[in-house]
Parts: C-alpha cells; sequence; structure tokens
C-alpha cells in the first residue's frame, strides 16, 4: 500500500517494516500523504498528538495504531 500510495520506484518486497523513513528516502511531504492515504484507507483519524516519525517508520507501530484506532470507532475491519 505504502508504494502504491506515494508512487514509489520501489518493489513491495524491498519495503523494510522498520526505518521506512531512511530506507525509502521518505520526506515529510511524503509522510503526510501516507498517513493521510492511511485515515482515508482504513476509516480512521490519527490524532495530531500522535503524529510523529516514529509513527510513520514501522509499519508494526502504524498497523497496531491503525487497528487500535479502528476498535475504538467501530469502524470495520479489512
Amino acid at each position: 500500500m505504502l508504494v502504491d500510495s506515494l508512487e514509489l520506484s520501489v518493489e513491495p518486497s524491498g519495503v523494510p517494516d522498520h526505518g521506512l523513513v531512511q530506507a525509502l528516502g521518505l520526506d515529510s511531504i511524503n509522510t503526510i500523504e501516507f498517513l493521510i492515504w492511511v485515515e482515508s484507507e482504513f476509516g480512521v483519524e490519527i490524532a495530531d498528538e500522535d503524529l510523529s516519525i516514529k509513527l510513520i517508520d514501522d509499519l508494526d507501530l502504524l498497523g497496531a495504531y491503525v487497528k487500535d484506532r479502528m476498535d475504538r470507532t467501530g469502524a470495520p475491519t479489512a
């Protein structure tokens, strides 16, 4: 999803679970675009106080965060 949403020129299998920012050369614009896409795709709102490079840099952390937000709001799970 990350590769498609940001139109990256990397194979999805080449995306690491951790250290995404450095490994993919993401900048602040890319990270905001991806987080907006995540909000839209999963029907959740990422709280301003939760926005951090740490959240976008670790797919496990982001996945757990989105799942928690979906559980809290009753959003349907994919």
